[in-house]
């Protein structure tokens, strides 16, 4: 065997024994940044440390020789930062927000000290993503829950909110779609080329593509990312949208929700197939009340995973 032959052989070896490392993940979100100090110099070996403000999870990493730090796979949640260095003051970051298949900045600027001190800030200005190319939309459990959403209570009918989309609608039957997943065209594309997934595992229906198989209840959802132009290859299959779903964690707090139906009698209407007599006659304020806990009872210790 030639020597350029052997090259060919031993090199993709390499590439699938020791793959290179990939930053973007579909399931976890990214925090990236710049720690300078005063002259706007980059900081190296700072100390950076993200905290998951509701499972205590924490994550530590150094920044390399130009200050750059990254964290490439965070659960979706809200983080407490906190910057170091020797010989500056520490900051503390609060209330930063990571959402999945996304990346969030947070540059610092630490100031010189001879005292251990630390400076807290609680909240941060909204900043524009400038690390990636794509353009995405995230639908967030706080719009899922205030906002309305018909019989069914299925998140889809949320996809009305995001640019490029058709009004979602009925797609076959009750037996070819018992979930009632609802279909849309995103910027003109085939139905059938959008790829949705929960919790990063393809939920696409083999036999009807333009319908996923399983609808999760609207009151499991934490967030929806929603791609429309520009998304990273690891999306897959996808020409329209690619929709990642991410169902709700456990925390250390109780917490759930609760559906009711409201009839209020004076807005009853008439029984007109059976008499003038109206409805409210017969009616009682709230017909059902239904429970939801998004999670068990909280352990006694802190959740670490």
């Amino acid at each position: 065997m030639s020597a350029t032959s052997l090259r060919w052989v031993v090199f993709p070896l390499i590439v699938f024994c020791f793959p290179l490392a990939s930053h973007a993940q579909v399931l976890y979100g990214s925090l990236t940044g710049s720690v300078t100090d005063a002259t706007d110099a980059g900081i190296a070996a700072a100390k950076v440390e993200a905290t998951n403000t509701n499972t205590g999870v924490a994550k530590q990493t150094t920044t390399d020789g130009r200050g750059v730090y990254l964290f490439s796979d965070l659960q979706p949640g809200t983080y407490a930062i906190t910057i170091s260095a020797a010989s500056f003051g520490a900051i503390s970051q609060q209330g930063i927000v990571v959402n999945a298949n996304t990346v969030q900045r947070l540059d610092a600027r630490l100031q010189l000290s001879t005292l251990a001190e630390t400076i807290t800030v609680q909240a941060s200005a909204f900043t524009l993503q400038t690390d990636r190319a794509d353009l995405n939309t995230q639908i967030h459990t706080t719009e899922i829950a205030n906002l309305p959403i018909s019989a069914g209570r299925n998140f889809q009918q949320l996809y009305k909110l995001v640019p490029g989309f058709s009004p979602p609608a009925d797609s076959n039957s009750d037996a070819g779609n018992p979930q009632k997943a609802l279909i849309s065209n995103v910027n003109g594309v085939s139905q059938s080329n959008n790829n949705t997934r929960l919790d990063g595992a393809t939920i696409s229906y083999p036999w009807l593509p333009h319908i996923i198989a399983y609808v999760p209840p609207a009151d499991a959802v934490e967030t929806v990312n929603i791609v429309t132009n520009s998304f990273d290859a690891e999306q897959g299959i996808a020409g329209g949208a690619a929709i990642n779903v991410q169902i709700k964690s456990g925390s250390n707090q109780f917490h759930g929700s609760v559906d009711y139906r409201l009839n209020p009698a004076p807005t009853s209407s008439t029984a007109v197939w059976t008499s003038s007599t109206p409805i409210a006659d017969s009616r009682r304020e709230i017909t059902s009340i239904v429970f939801i806990p998004a999670r068990a009872i909280p352990t006694r210790r802190r959740k670490t995973c």
